[in-house]
């Protein structure tokens, strides 16, 4: 049994409506939160960067408040005076205390790594480095004349120094610092000079050196390893060898390639679109187009020189700050799924609630297909159950139709049987006159025999045996016709076909020998049985044969039959005058015809073509006019059901 599609195509349709509409709303979400989570990255990344560039500055500023507060000290004070007097006693118990002070500075600020104080020569009068002093020795200097520590007179950072205005600081670069005699560099440093000045002389300058690991906990704070990293790098396109060098950096084998040989940068180690910010804006937010890594930067400049400071970089991973869309596009696909399983189950049960409905419908419509008297079983108050009920009252009103057109068609076969029986009625009233007349003859002979006495009983019996054959001519033709006449129930029986065909000629002899035609039949081989109706049968080839003889006066007709496979073909040719093209089209339309009126009822073919189509028949013309007609008709060869019999 064929199942309904709706089920299915109701499925797909919701599926198809749900699925892509979920996977867009999961995309929409998926890209929303990653757009958030992009923007709240974005946000605490630049924060971070601008805070630790803020960090710096506070460090910077820290720096440079210590230096002058140190030059403010009494002892800067003292020194001051003495080196203005130049009183050489005075000026050693200055620099004695000034030893001490600077000792309890370090104390004070361990970022303190070395402070001194140089002449304006550039001798170096007092050192306190690391918490010791450092002996000046060797013999008096000019203009003090006291000994040195070691000279930096030659240095440009002492030139600098010495040149700026009063309470003015130089601050130089961040570097390893160089060991004094020795090849090795120190930790990373800052070093800040502010010249000193007793009225309009320049009687020294003052010199702090600041490690710079303060700056490199500072970085390393801004961001956990896990998250990602930060590291500070310096601008200064005006030194090419220290533009882009790493200040500070998580992997210390890239800080400060410019002393250590290694050349590498920032330049060499991220794609220019990014470094290209870097160096000429104070603050923005990159992605690397390698690991989609967001880069957040803020430029701090302790020079105050917008071409030359220190760049904050935090590299925050994208794995890390796009974390979480991990855990959402998770709980999407999982919810996705349950949406899915609850799409797909609201769909069965819809298309099941729909579909069973409506198969019932389809197999009463099929029941009633098999057996008209069938009715659809309503078991719904709903849209279907009115659907169904509309199939019955229809139903209803087609096999009254069918009733009704069978009705009528019975009618007509019967009226045009009847217009046939009269045609032919004409001719047997001559056919059975000469039996009778015979009969007559005889009998009275016989009569007259026996009042006579000379009737012998021989020749009596003679007689009798002529009169009984004649009797048995007129039930013949009688027969015949009643046969014709009467009503079938329409009941298939098997029946051989050149039987029935010699019924049909019996039947239209004397109409053809009225006419002058001749009827022939010939057939092809052996010729099964045919399961029909035996008696309509009989009546499409009477029906045939009447027009053929009409249309061939002085002519013949020649009926062949051939069977072909599982089909077998009668073919009723005429010599006739055949049939006008324009006709053709119509022969089998009720009441059409070309007779004169009162010679025909235009029923014949008509309804020989309906009993042909209801016997599962067909019946096919051919004509050309003046030559002919051949009417062929085709009916199955039902062996199965002959079988069965």
């Amino acid at each position: 049994m064929q199942r309904l599609g709706i089920r299915r195509k109701t499925l797909i349709a919701l599926l198809g409506v749900a699925v892509p509409a979920l996977i867009a709303f999961s995309a929409l979400i998926i890209l929303t939160t990653a757009h958030i989570l992009q923007q709240n990255a974005g946000r605490q990344v630049s924060t971070l960067a601008s805070r630790s560039a803020q960090g710096l500055a506070e460090l910077v500023d820290h720096s440079q408040t210590t230096l002058r507060t140190m030059a403010g000290s009494p002892e800067l004070d003292a020194f001051r005076t003495a080196a203005l007097g130049g009183n050489q006693l005075q000026l050693k118990t200055v620099l004695a205390r000034m030893e001490q002070s600077f000792l309890g500075w370090q104390k004070l600020d361990p970022a303190l790594q070395a402070i001194r104080l140089i002449d304006p020569v550039g001798h170096v009068l007092v050192k306190v480095k690391e918490g010791k002093v450092n002996q000046a020795a060797g013999p008096p200097q000019q203009p003090y004349q006291m000994p040195m520590v070691h000279f930096v007179g030659g240095r440009d950072f002492f030139q600098a120094a010495l040149q700026l205005p009063q309470n003015s600081i130089l601050i130089s670069n961040l570097e390893r610092g160089k060991i004094d005699e020795e090849e090795a560099f120190c930790p990373a440093m800052v070093r800040f000079a502010m010249p000193l000045l007793a009225g309009n002389k320049r009687v020294g300058v003052l010199v702090i050196n600041v490690w710079g690991d303060q700056a490199g906990r500072l970085i390393n704070r801004v961001i956990a390893e896990q998250e990602g990293s930060a590291f500070l790098v310096e601008r200064n396109p005006a030194d090419k060898k220290r533009n882009g060098i790493y200040l500070f950096h998580r992997d210390t084998a890239c800080e400060f390639g410019d002393q250590t040989g290694s050349q590498r940068t920032v330049l060499n180690d991220y794609p220019p679109e990014i470094t290209t910010a870097w160096m000429n804006s104070d603050h923005g937010i990159t992605r690397d187009p390698r690991t989609r890594d967001m880069l957040a930067h803020a430029f701090y400049s302790p020079y105050g020189q917008q071409d030359r400071g220190w760049v904050v970089v935090v590299n925050a991973k994208r794995d890390f700050f796009l974390g979480p869309l991990a855990t959402i596009k998770r709980l999407t696909g999982l919810w996705a799924v349950v949406v899915v399983i609850l799409a797909t189950a609201v769909s069965l049960f819809f298309a099941r609630s729909l579909t069973r409905p409506l198969q019932g419908v389809v197999d009463g419509v099929r029941r009633m297909g098999q057996q008209p008297q069938e009715r659809i079983r309503i078991a719904v108050g709903d849209e279907v159950g009115f659907l169904a009920a509309e199939i019955n009252r229809m139903a209803d009103a087609m096999q009254e139709q069918a009733e009704e057109k069978l009705r009528v068609e019975e009618q007509i076969r019967t009226t045009e049987k009847l217009a046939s029986i009269g045609e032919m009625a004409a001719g047997l009233a001559h056919e059975l006159n000469t039996p009778l007349g015979n009969i007559k003859a005889l009998a009275l002979l016989a009569r007259k025999g026996v009042a006579q006495g000379g009737c012998d009983r021989e020749s009596l019996q003679g007689d009798l045996d002529d009169i009984a054959d004649q009797a048995s001519k007129c039930s013949s033709i009688i027969g015949g016709l009643l046969s014709f006449a009467r009503r079938s129930e329409g009941v298939p029986a098997s029946h051989d076909p050149l039987t029935l065909l010699q019924d049909a000629f019996a039947l239209v002899r004397l109409r053809a020998e009225k006419l002058q035609v001749a009827l022939q039949c010939t057939e092809t081989g052996p010729l099964p049985r045919l399961y029909l109706d035996g008696d309509q049968l009989r009546q499409v080839f009477v029906n045939i044969l009447l027009n053929a003889i009409d249309a061939t006066p002085g002519g013949s007709v020649t009926v062949s039959v051939q069977a072909e496979a599982d089909r077998m073909l009668f073919r009723f040719c005429d010599t006739g005058c055949g049939i006008q093209a324009e006709h053709l089209d119509r022969i089998f339309d009720p009441f059409f015809t070309t007779k004169e009126v009162g010679q025909g009822t235009g029923l014949g073919l008509s309804v020989s073509y309906g009993m042909l189509q209801g016997m599962g028949g067909q019946i096919e013309v051919a004509s050309q006019p003046g030559t002919g007609t051949t009417f062929t008709v085709i009916l199955p060869v039902n062996t199965a059901a002959e079988n069965s019999l």
